[in-house]
């Protein structure tokens, strides 16, 4: 390490020392970090209600067509992969000499 390095390093950790001393100590919980399991569970549920509440759900027609292409796609690949797992299957078993 050349003498530059070693001096940058040195103020890095002067600097680091310095925001040690600065931090506040630490803040004392709030009343609502207290609240027992169930409160806490109940306060998680609104805040899901509250979110669905703000999502953009789809129409009937975009949930059917975007169901069938999923399922269609996921039919089409499965299709292709079992061929090619034939295909290779099949070319193996001629190289090997075993039909």
């Amino acid at each position: 390490m050349n003498r530059e390095m070693r001096r940058l390093q040195e103020r890095e950790d002067r600097r680091l020392k310095q925001q040690k001393k600065k931090q506040t100590p630490r803040r004392k919980p709030r009343p609502q970090d207290q609240l027992s399991l169930l409160q806490r569970l109940q306060r998680f549920m609104r805040e899901v209600r509250a979110e669905m509440k703000r999502v953009s759900w789809p129409t009937r027609e975009q949930l059917i067509a975007f169901s069938a292409v999923t399922i269609i796609t996921s039919t089409a690949l499965t299709i292709y992969i079992f061929a090619l797992d034939f295909v290779f299957k099949e070319g193996i078993l001629v190289i090997l000499g075993g039909t």
